[in-house]
């Protein structure tokens, strides 16, 4: 496999990303963020959640839903099909490398996605087969505070951090020319990466 292919934006990244992944030639490969076509139902979900633990049982299944009306019912089926994990993204959220039609437009507030979720697993029964987290622009601990008086376990911070590090919010992620280090497979300045120490102050 020479490249490798930014399933967000179906362009395909140059040879050196590809080597520094280091994919295996006779394994089919998709990105994690690639859409599945093939998934128009539940029992469609569910029976890719069956393939995947199938093919290695000791793993833990996360399905990752848009916060939007009715998104309870969603992870309701999606709990039903066996999936260990549901997060919930907000619409507040979205680094560089999400579409800019996708952060703008796209889902509501976490808040509202996160109480019906919590809620409609609890009605159902199905509370304690998942774990629920959520994303999109915490930023506080009072966000957080928030988040788990709501009912999610587990909270994913993205934008903060990655400015805490020296991101400089370029939107440049999906192209491997990050100007300072931090979303790139390639040296910037004789270095990669951002401060990663920044983030322990951060908060």
């Amino acid at each position: 496999m020479e490249r490798a292919r930014d399933g967000r934006r179906g362009r395909e990244e140059e040879r050196r990303v590809a080597r520094a992944r280091r994919p295996l030639s006779h394994f089919a490969h998709h990105p994690p963020s690639s859409p599945r076509l093939d998934i128009y139902s539940i029992e469609d979900l569910a029976q890719l959640i069956y393939d995947l633990k199938s093919a290695n049982p000791a793993a833990r299944v996360s399905v990752k839903l848009v916060s939007e009306a009715g998104v309870g019912v969603v992870a309701a089926g999606v709990v039903k099909g066996h999936a260990d994990h549901v997060l919930v993204s907000g619409a507040d959220g979205g680094t560089g490398a999400a579409k800019w039609s996708s952060i703008k437009a796209a889902g509501l507030p976490w808040e509202l996605g996160l109480a019906e979720t919590h809620q409609t697993l609890v009605a159902n029964g199905l509370r304690g087969r998942a774990v629920v987290q959520v994303d999109g622009q915490l930023r506080t601990g009072r966000d957080l505070a928030i988040a788990f008086a709501l009912g999610a376990e587990e909270a994913g911070f993205a934008t903060a951090p990655l400015i805490a590090m020296g991101c400089i919010m370029m939107r440049k992620c999906h192209t491997n020319a990050c100007p300072v280090g931090i979303a790139t497979q390639v040296r910037v300045g004789g270095r990669r990466g951002g401060e990663g120490g920044r983030v322990v102050f951060w908060g």
